[in-house]
Formats: C-alpha cells, sequence, structure tokens
C-alpha cells in the first residue's frame, strides 16, 4: 500500500508506550489472576482479557489520533480571484508636500498595503504623467508587486511631462485578461491635475465594458509647492512659472468626482492611510474570476475505523467488567476514560484539518471549496468560534453576507473573549454591506466593549457612526471616535474580516 500515509504523524511517537502497555498488561493480570486463584477456587478471571482489550483499545486511539490515510480521490482546485489594475500618477506634482512626506510616497505607501491584503487576486501597475506605461502586468506575485510599487519614482522619466490620466485609464482597460469571467477593478491614485486628454471618457468607456472603478485623492485643496531637482546643484528647489512664482498644486477633488461619476465608480476622498480598506472591502464584493484549473489527488481519511474499533472494544471492555464485578474494575475505569479521550482528540483533528485544508484552497483563490469545507469542519466540531469565524470570512469575500451573519453569531458565545471580540467586528462587517447600519454600530460597540484596546475595530465604530450621526457623538463612556479624520467624502468602509489558522 504505497499511497498509505498519517495526516498527523506525531501521534505515533505514542505508539510504542501504547504497545508496551500490551505485553504488561498481560503480565500484570497474570500474576493477579495467579494470586487470586492461591485464594479461591475460581477458576477463570475476566480480569485478564478485559486488560488485554483496554491496552488494545489503547493502540488502537493511538493509531485514530494519528489520521491513517490511503486510497485517493481527486479534486479540482479553482485558481482565481478579481484583477485589479492601479492608475498612479507619477507627474511632478505628486512630488508636493501637502501630504507627508509627499503625495507620491503617501500613495505607494497605500498602495503596497492595498495590494498586500488582495490574497488570491492578481494586480497590475500603470503609471502615468504625460503619457502612461505599465510597470508590471497582471500577477499574484504579491510581494514583487510591492516591491515595484515602493521604487517608483516621480518625474518624466521614460514619461513625456504633463499629466495624462485618460492615458493610464486607457491602458489599464487593456490590460484585463478577457478569458477570465470574473470581478475586474481600476483604481486611480492622482491629485486631479490634467493636462492631457478627457479622463471622464476613458472612465464611461470603462463602465461600458463592466469594469469597476474607484478614485483615490492625494493632497490637500489649500495644495503645496512643486519641487524640483537642480540639474546643477542636484538639490531641490520650487518648480516656479515665467513670472518667478512658486507653483501651488492644489488637489482637484471636483476633476476626480468628474471622473469617477463618470465611470459610475466612486470617489474615496483624499486620505490614504483608508485606502487599503476600501480596496479590500470593494475586491471582497466583485465576482471572483477562475482563470487556472489544477487536478490533484486527495487522500481519504481512514482514521473513523480505528476510532471506531477503539471505542467498540472499551464498551465491551467495560461492559464485561460490570458484568464479572471484579473489584478492582474503579481503577481500571481510568483506561476507559483515557481511551475515550484519546478518541475524542482523534475526531477533533478532523474538523482542524478541514480548516486547514479550507485555508489552503483560500490561498489557491478557490473560495467556493474554501466554503464547503468550512461548512464541512463547522459540523464535525460547532463550538469551534475560530472555525466559524473562518466561515465567516470567506463567505464574506465571496460577497456571501447574508449567510455569513449567522456564522459569525454562532462565535459569539465562544468562551475565548478574543474570539468572541472577534466575532462581534466580523458581523459588524458582514451587517454593514448588508447596509444595516444601526446593527452594524451596535456589533462594532458589542466587541468593543470585549476589546476596549482594538484600533481598528474603533475605526470602524466611528466610521458607522459618522454615516449615522453627522455630529461627534457625545462623551457618555460609550466608545467615541476620534478627531483626527477628513471629511465625511474621505470616509471609507469598515476592513473586511480575514479567515485565520488554528481552528
Amino acid at each position: 500500500m504505497s499511497d498509505f500515509s498519517f495526516g498527523r504523524a506525531l501521534w505515533l511517537l505514542a505508539l510504542p508506550l501504547a504497545l508496551a502497555l500490551l505485553p504488561l498488561a498481560w503480565v500484570v493480570a497474570r500474576r493477579s489472576l495467579a494470586a487470586a486463584s492461591s485464594l479461591t477456587r475460581e477458576a477463570f478471571s475476566p480480569k485478564l482479557g478485559v486488560t488485554v482489550v483496554l491496552a488494545l483499545a489503547l493502540v488502537l486511539a493511538v493509531l485514530a489520533a494519528a489520521q491513517p490515510r490511503w486510497g485517493e480521490r481527486s479534486a479540482t482546485v479553482q485558481a482565481g480571484g478579481a484583477q485589479v489594475v492601479a492608475v498612479l500618477d507619477v507627474s511632478r506634482s505628486m512630488g508636493a508636500t501637502d501630504a507627508a512626506p509627499s503625495r507620491l510616497a503617501a500613495a505607494r505607501t497605500a498602495l503596497a498595503e492595498a495590494f498586500d491584503r488582495l490574497r488570491g487576486d492578481r494586480v497590475a501597475l500603470v503609471v502615468f504623467a504625460g503619457d502612461a506605461r505599465v510597470r508590471f502586468p497582471l500577477t499574484r506575485d504579491l510581494a514583487a508587486a510591492a516591491t515595484v510599487i515602493e521604487s517608483v519614482e516621480g518625474g518624466t522619466l521614460l514619461l513625456e511631462r504633463g499629466t495624462s490620466a485618460a492615458s493610464g485609464l486607457d491602458l489599464a482597460r487593456e490590460l484585463f485578461d478577457d478569458q477570465a469571467t470574473g470581478g475586474r477593478l481600476v483604481l486611480l491614485v492622482s491629485d486631479g491635475e490634467n493636462l492631457g486628454g478627457d479622463p471622464t471618457a476613458s472612465a464611461a468607456a470603462l463602465a461600458a465594458e463592466g469594469i469597476d472603478l474607484l478614485v483615490a485623492g492625494v493632497g490637500t485643496p489649500a495644495g503645496g509647492v512643486v519641487p524640483i531637482r537642480d540639474l546643477i546643484t542636484g538639490e531641490l528647489r520650487p518648480l516656479r512659472d515665467r513670472d518667478g512664482e512658486a507653483v501651488v498644486s492644489r488637489l482637484d477633488e471636483a476633476g476626480l468626482r468628474a471622473i469617477a461619476a463618470a465611470g459610475e465608480g466612486r470617489y474615496l476622498g483624499a486620505n490614504p492611510p483608508d485606502l487599503p480598506a476600501a480596496v479590500r472591502s470593494r475586491v471582497a464584493g466583485l465576482d471572483q474570476a477562475s482563470y487556472a484549473a489544477t487536478t490533484i489527488s486527495v487522500p481519504i481519511e481512514r482514521f473513523h475505523w480505528f476510532a471506531a474499533a477503539a471505542l467498540a472494544l472499551v464498551l465491551f471492555a467495560t461492559a464485561v467488567e460490570w458484568w464479572a464485578f471484579a473489584p478492582w474494575r474503579r481503577a481500571a475505569a481510568l483506561a476507559p476514560v483515557a481511551a475515550l479521550v484519546l478518541v475524542v482528540s482523534a475526531c477533533a483533528t478532523a474538523a482542524y484539518d478541514l480548516n486547514e485544508r479550507a485555508l489552503q484552497a483560500l490561498d489557491e483563490g478557490d473560495l467556493d471549496g474554501a466554503i464547503e469545507l468550512l461548512y464541512e469542519a463547522q459540523a464535525e466540531d460547532p463550538r469551534d468560534g475560530q472555525i466559524s469565524l473562518n466561515l465567516a470570512a470567506v463567505l464574506h469575500q465571496a460577497g456571501r453576507y447574508e449567510e455569513a451573519v449567522p456564522a459569525a453569531r454562532r462565535a459569539l458565545a465562544d468562551r475565548d473573549a478574543a474570539i468572541a471580540a472577534a466575532a462581534h467586528s466580523s458581523l459588524g462587517h458582514h451587517l454593514f454591506e448588508l447596509g444595516e447600519l444601526e446593527e452594524a454600530l451596535e456589533a462594532f460597540g458589542a466587541g468593543l466593549l470585549l476589546a476596549p484596546d482594538d484600533d481598528v475595530m474603533r475605526r470602524d465604530y466611528e466610521v458607522v457612526w459618522r454615516l449615522l450621526h453627522p455630529e461627534p457623538p457625545p462623551d457618555q463612556g460609550a466608545p467615541e471616535p476620534s478627531q483626527d479624520d477628513d471629511s465625511e467624502d474621505g470616509e471609507q468602509p469598515p476592513d473586511s474580516p480575514q479567515p485565520a489558522p488554528g481552528a
């Protein structure tokens, strides 16, 4: 049987001890029987057989806990996800420092973090000034993508001078994989200055092809001086117009809103730190594309047979012992308890294994497969709050918010305060996506009572509060939003929950 294996092989370390108990149990039982026979004429005692049976049950329980597997079944793993193309403004105005440390630096940091959260999705980057260039095409290598983003510099190197958001949007539209049937998203990050073609027409072309559009601003309406590097001294100096006045670049929010409206998309405001959460939330609601399929062989679990045999032997030995009224049965009762604990442990590994396989499927982009495995894991161990949280997170990522709500509610009763707090937060995210803002606020508030130092959940609470109440909330001891955020246009939805290992 060449395909024989163990899923939890570390349990086999206990097998020598369990096997050693077989001859030991035989010797102890024989000596006890010999001693008893010198005092009684009883020719037979069940003690010998019961002891050996319990030792054998312990061996089977250890084997069950090790999760023996043999035989294989075929499974199709889908690799998929949304397609996201970022269009980044690298014109000279992006060097202004009204967004610290500069507009471009702030945009790079936010964009790299946003891409880092898009596990299972494909991302691409287009940069533009007077014209546009592809920095990298669609890829799932998020680490490499982040490295490239951090290396992007401003200016006109390899690009014409000026600012043409239209060229960036048009080039982004050409990068999508037409063979993949799923969500497509263009993310425009710019200060809004435009000296080229009509970006609203390019945005409308995206909408006509069913491509989602998010527009993020960088900078402030007050603006900042545009720095340039002196070719002689190498030092930065302000860019000046023909009259010798320093050129001030200002955020054009009206222009950015017009682009978003033309593309039937959304303007996210001009607060780069909120960009990753907004992108993750939007991508979670997109249809997931399937662009590759691989057939793999999955080993078949057989631990149930060993667990059932161990349990049957324990029950048989217990019945015989009680029937025989042996005086040592009180001590022997500890052996069935120990064996049963091992059997339960072996069964519990089924839920753990299903959870781990679900997370692997999620890494490979197979959302449907991950959801199915997590439902099975929840059925194996309904009281495991982490499994329910993982199920809720993956359902949220698939856009199945109504199903995610009961999964999150199931984890609310977990005895672990951290899991219960995370369940309240997860529930808040699902309710937010369903438009039930008051219930979402209540969920975030309940979570903060369990985890008052959770800054992320506090921010989510603040976002929902401000959507419901334009005025700051009163200071009455309830979680109170901070006062350092931008205007309502900059509000972002709560970050989507993510599944975690360790069920």
